[in-house]
This record gives structure tokens, C-alpha cells and sequence, in this order.
């Protein structure tokens, strides 16, 4: 087993390294920081159950990079697999005692080998249906890296799992508290980037304008539910932070985070959200009211300032609700589409079922990633709405970009733009240049915007008229004012985008090279203009209209990636996870309840959302249900008697005592 914990420590850290030294902005930094990260869990393993999620919700930048199907989250895990396993290969030499196999974690061990050979499948028929094309650094839903996009995330949490195994044998109340404080600390911080981005447009105590929160989540450029399955995983933990503080200092900053991890579910707007909080914050009622280390008798003394502070609490959020659904018009009039909504969904679900052909396709799926792409196919009027793609010129070996937009064929709805991250607007004038041409006559959108990701705060720009027919590269030198105030005439820090959209009713494709933005002051701030970096620090959007990117249920996803051989196993790893927690030797341990509620939501929020395919949710997915699978009241005792303790970590050995 050492050979093989080392042997995976050494490809984590090889792969890891690799990915670094290409990124487009920081290889150096990220290079150095990979190391220090790996070294600091080699020597103190739990601690990545406190900085993965923590650092889950902002460690990706996307949108600055141009990286679709991969992030920086992806080198923080990389970096704690390479240093649990360098952990775990000196640790298996000391031959220490493992805890006896229950029988309900056997057949968690057997589900998770059928998931894990299933995902290995439908990794390869993914990658095979992608028509032999090589993987890119900047390639999107259409191409292979998504297949390895869609299943990174499961892969992490089962190279994680052995230290995670490790962790709940030895240091019990360490991982579980560090997983706590770990999960709560990332929700804090969306819970914040949803106060920042709603104070930018449209307002802190706007409820009535047509805005939906992104937060950091920036793989909801094409909309998707990443916030949502967020939200339902983590809120169960504000919970328990505010329970189980220990002293009044403690239980106020549990107290705000519950005020703002509220406000930041009620704005989420989403139905399948307030569905899902709802549920899991009635199974927590329920399963705190049932003697057990989690229950009222062995919390903290029942204080006077809990009590009132309590109480507080109660009615600052029950404000919260009433001034969302009363000061506001935007929910209701969801809540009146619902009928509608739900139609239109059947619908998209019955097509998607469509795509499964052939006994082989039902049992083994499309292939990982590739639905966006045969969804496309098959039902071509609600094709993808526009394509990038980067071409090298043969006869002058330049590269340029071109954009494409819907078929012809397509219904025309929402509209497709690519983007680069600029410096918010300031007040004066924009000049862009950019050579330009088409195939047939096409209008282009350019504009400067203010945008956290799908909605402008503000947006100054002007329409490009391209003749058709003339291959020779036409040059355009556009000006246009910006401000910095939103319509309302209140700053707005937002973001700032470039924004280049092909408009509906004008030609199939535009070309785009040598592209440069001055501001007023004279700066050029655009990166990679001429495309010689493919799509380096460009990124893209969609706008109203998201359905060729996603099924829009997390189950029918896994049927059409992966088949019932996929959807099987995860079923069955779900139905041991709660048994464990409700019946199990989990169901003593303190996080029970609360790892219930949250896997409970999850799936609520999957019967409307595709999830498994926004990596970082889908990774806090699996993490909590691997640590709710091998989840028992207590830790084990090696032969000695003494607890099994990480050998490196002198502070693992104190906080685990």
C-alpha cells in the first residue's frame, strides 16, 4: 500500500504542477503555492477538510482566464491528494489497526467500485464520441475536456477518500469539526459575494427587478444551478454553527452568518431552493428533537443571551422573508409561471430522454460531458445558440477568432457573446479597434458593460455593420462613451466586461482579429487580441435561454451521461448514506442530522437542476456524501490503546486529544 499511496501522491503532484505552469495568468505563483499546499497536508493531513471547502466557493477564475474545464480549485485538491498520500505512504508503514468493516460500509465500498468503473466508462465513450479530437487547455461544452470536466469532480473525492478515511479513524472530532467550520466559512463567503454583487445591480432591497445571484460560481455563464446545489448543501452547517456555538462572541458571528446565508436563499429566487432549505430545516427540526448527542440536553446551557439572542435571530429572518415576498413582485411572479415552467420542462426532459436509443446507450449512457453537443443534434431548434472557435490562418499562419451563432434552423431565443474581464467603466470615452469580416453581411454588438456575469448594471456600446462576401479583413475604429453610474444613478462597483455579440437576423458567423480597447486615459486593456494564445483570457456567456446545456435533473444526467449502470450505484450510495445516518453506526455522531439535511436538499434541488455538471458543487457533493458513508459515533483505538495520530502533525495531536 505504500508504493501505491506514493505512486499517487507523485502523479497528483506531476499532473498538478503541469496544469500550473500553464495557466494563463499566474504558472509561477500557483506553481510555489501548489508545493507549499501539498507540503502543509502532508504535515497536518485534516487540514484540507477545512481549507477545500472554505476555498470551494472562490477558487476559480474563469472568467479572467478563459479556462472552462479547468480552475484553481482544481490544483488546491490536486495538491492536498498528492500530500494526503505522500501522508499516507510513511503512515502505512507503521501498520496501524483499521476500524472492523460494518456491513453497511462493505456495500458502501461495492457502490462506490460500481460508480467508480461507471464513470470510467462513460469517461472513455465521452472522450470516443468526440470524434478523435485532442484535448486544449481552452475548449468548452462541445469538445473533449468536457467529458473530463463532468467527472473530475467524483475522481477528486475518491483519490480524497483513503485520507478521509484515515482522518475519521484516528481524529474523529477533528475532521468533523473541521469539515464544520470548513463548510460554514465557504458559505460565509458567498453568502458576502451575493451581498457585494446585489448592492452593484440592482440593489441590496430590490426584489422586484429580474435578477438572479451568481455569487463566484462562474460556470453559470450558461446558467446551471451551481449556487443552488451550493446553497442546499451548506445552509444544514449555518445551522449548526449557530447551535453548537460555545460562548456569546461565537453565536454572533454564527447569528450574522445565518442573517446573510438567508438573504442570500431568498434572493437566489429559486423555487427548488426555497423547496429544498425548506425540507432540510424541517428534517433537522425533526431528528434535533430526538435524544442523541446532537439534542438540546447536550448542547450549551440554555443562557438568558441565547435565549433572547435566539429569538432575535427568529425575527430577523422571519423580516427577511416577509420583505422579499412583500416588497418585491419578482417571486410571485415566479411562483405564477410555476404551471408554465413545469410544462416546459417535461418537455425538455422528454426530448432528453430521446437521446437514449439503444439498449447499450440506456445501460451505459451518451458518454460524460456530451450532451450539450447530441442534445444539439437531435433536437436541433434549441441548438446551442452560438460557437467560438479559434482558426489558424494557413496562408498568413496568424490566428483569429470566429464567432458563430445559432443554426438556421434554430429557434433564435436569448442571444451568445464572448467576453474579456476589463476594468470597470469609467467615465469618458471607449475606443475600440478590431479587424472584422463575414462570410455574409452580419451585425456586431460592442459594448462595455458593467456585469458581475449575466446582467449589466451599465452598458456603453455600438453596433457594427460587417459587408458580406469580401474575405479581405476589413479595420473598424469604434467609439462610444461609458459611465460609471448605473441607470439609477447610484455607483456600482460592478465588473467590467467587453462584451461582443452577433445579432440575431444578421449573417451565420463574423471573423474577429486585432483587438484593442483604449480608455479615456490611453490604456490598452485587452489581453491576447490577436488570438495567438487561443482563447486565453477570453470567456463566454449565454443570455435567457440555457437549455441545450443542460437536462435540468440531476438524475435523467446521470442516465443520459453514464446510463443505468451509473444511476444505480449512486442511488444505492445515497439510500447507505442515510440508512447510516439513521440507523447506521453514523447516527450517533453530531454532524448526523445535519449531513442528512444536507444531502436530503441536494437531491430535492436535482429534481429541477442539472448539478453533477458544476464540478465544485458536484465535488462538495461527493465529499459530504463519502464523509457521511463512513460516518460511526466515535474513533477507533489502535492496539496500543491510543488513538491512531497522524505522524507528522504535532497540532493534529493536541486538537485531536
Amino acid at each position: 500500500m505504500s508504493c501505491l499511496h506514493g505512486s499517487v501522491a507523485a502523479l497528483a503532484g506531476v499532473l498538478g504542477l503541469f496544469i500550473a505552469q500553464h495557466h494563463p495568468l499566474w504558472p509561477y505563483l500557483l506553481s510555489v503555492a501548489f508545493v507549499a499546499w501539498a507540503l502543509a497536508v502532508a504535515r497536518q493531513p485534516s487540514i484540507f477538510l477545512l481549507v477545500l471547502p472554505a476555498l470551494l466557493p472562490v477558487a476559480s477564475f474563469s472568467a479572467w482566464t478563459g479556462w472552462i474545464g479547468i480552475e484553481e480549485f482544481d490544483l488546491l485538491v490536486l495538491a492536498a491528494v498528492s500530500g494526503g498520500h505522500a501522508y499516507l505512504a510513511v503512515e502505512s508503514r507503521r501498520g496501524g489497526d483499521r476500524s472492523p468493516a460494518h456491513a453497511c460500509f462493505r456495500l458502501a465500498r461495492i457502490a462506490l467500485g460500481a460508480l467508480a468503473v461507471s464513470y470510467a466508462v462513460a469517461l472513455l465513450r465521452g472522450l470516443s464520441d468526440a470524434d478523435g479530437h485532442l484535448l486544449g487547455w481552452f475548449q468548452g461544452y462541445e469538445e473533449p475536456l468536457n467529458s473530463l470536466r463532468a467527472g473530475k469532480s467524483f475522481v477528486f473525492a475518491l483519490l480524497l477518500l483513503p485520507l478521509l478515511r484515515r482522518l475519521q479513524e484516528c481524529a474523529a472530532d477533528l475532521a468533523a469539526s473541521r469539515l464544520a467550520a470548513g463548510v460554514a466559512t465557504g458559505l460565509g463567503l458567498v453568502a458576502v459575494a451575493i451581498l457585494c454583487e446585489r448592492s452593484a445591480y440592482p440593489g441590496l432591497f430590490d426584489f422586484s427587478l429580474p435578477y438572479r445571484s451568481s455569487a463566484l460560481f462562474w460556470e453559470m455563464h450558461v446558467g446551471g444551478a451551481a449556487l443552488d446545489g451550493y446553497l442546499a448543501l451548506t445552509v444544514p452547517f449555518a445551522v449548526y454553527a449557530v447551535l453548537r456555538a460555545s460562548d456569546a462572541w461565537r453565536w454572533s458571528v454564527a447569528a450574522a452568518l445565518a442573517v446573510v446565508v438567508g438573504y442570500a436563499c431568498l434572493t437566489s429566487f429559486s423555487r427548488s431552493v426555497y423547496l429544498g432549505v425548506g425540507l432540510s430545516l424541517a428534517l433537522l427540526a425533526w431528528r434535533l428533537s430526538v435524544p442523541g448527542p446532537w439534542s438540546p440536553r447536550v448542547l450549551p446551557p440554555a443562557e438568558p443571551w441565547r435565549v433572547w439572542g435566539g429569538r432575535l435571530l427568529l425575527a430577523v429572518l422571519v423580516c427577511e422573508v416577509i420583505a422579499v415576498f412583500g416588497f418585491g413582485d419578482f417571486m410571485s411572479r415566479r411562483m405564477a409561471a410555476s404551471d408554465r415552467d413545469l410544462g416546459s420542462r417535461l418537455q425538455h426532459w422528454s426530448a432528453g430522454l430521446g437521446l437514449l436509443r439503444t439498449p447499450s446507450e440506456l445501460l451505459l449512457g451518451r458518454g460524460l460531458g456530451r450532451f450539450p453537443v447530441n442534445y444539439s443534434q437531435a433536437v436541433p431548434e434549441r441548438a446551442i445558440p452560438g460557437r467560438l472557435r479559434v482558426v489558424d490562418d494557413r496562408q498568413t499562419g496568424d490566428a483569429y477568432l470566429q464567432l458563430s451563432g445559432p443554426p438556421q434552423n434554430a429557434l433564435r431565443q436569448g442571444a451568445f457573446e464572448v467576453l474579456q474581464r476589463v476594468s470597470p467603466p469609467l467615465d469618458g470615452a471607449y475606443t475600440l479597434a478590431l479587424d472584422l469580416r463575414a462570410p455574409q453581411a452580419a451585425s456586431l454588438r460592442v459594448a462595455v458593460c458593467q456585469r458581475h456575469l449575466l446582467y449589466d448594471a451599465s452598458c456603453s456600446g455600438t453596433v457594427v455593420s460587417v459587408p458580406g462576401g469580401d474575405r479581405q479583413w476589413r479595420h473598424f475604429s469604434l467609439q462610444f462613451a461609458a459611465r460609471s453610474t448605473s441607470a439609477s444613478g447610484v455607483s456600482s462597483p460592478a465588473f467590467g466586461f467587453l462584451s461582443l455579440r452577433l445579432l440575431p437576423g444578421s449573417g451565420d458567423s463574423v471573423d474577429l482579429d486585432q483587438l484593442q480597447l483604449f480608455d479615456a486615459a490611453g490604456r490598452q486593456l485587452l489581453h491576447n487580441g490577436d488570438f495567438s494564445g487561443g482563447l486565453a483570457h477570453w470567456f463566454f456567456a449565454g443570455h435567457h435561454y440555457f437549455v441545450p446545456w443542460h437536462i435540468d435533473n440531476l438524475f435523467l444526467e446521470m442516465l443520459i451521461d453514464q446510463g443505468v449502470g451509473g444511476l444505480l450505484p449512486l442511488l444505492a450510495l445515497l439510500a447507505l448514506a442515510w440508512v447510516n445516518l439513521l440507523r447506521g453506526p453514523g447516527r450517533n455522531h453530531v454532524l448526523a442530522p445535519y449531513l442528512l439535511a444536507a444531502l436530503t436538499a441536494f437531491m430535492v434541488v436535482g429534481v429541477f437542476s442539472s448539478l453533477l455538471d458544476m464540478p465544485r458543487a458536484a465535488f462538495l457533493f461527493f465529499l459530504l456524501l463519502c464523509f457521511a458513508l463512513f460516518l460511526t459515533g466515535h474513533a477507533v483505538a489502535d492496539r496500543r490503546g491510543e488513538r491512531c495520530l497522524p505522524p507528522f502533525s504535532g497540532q493534529d495531536r493536541r486538537d485531536s486529544l
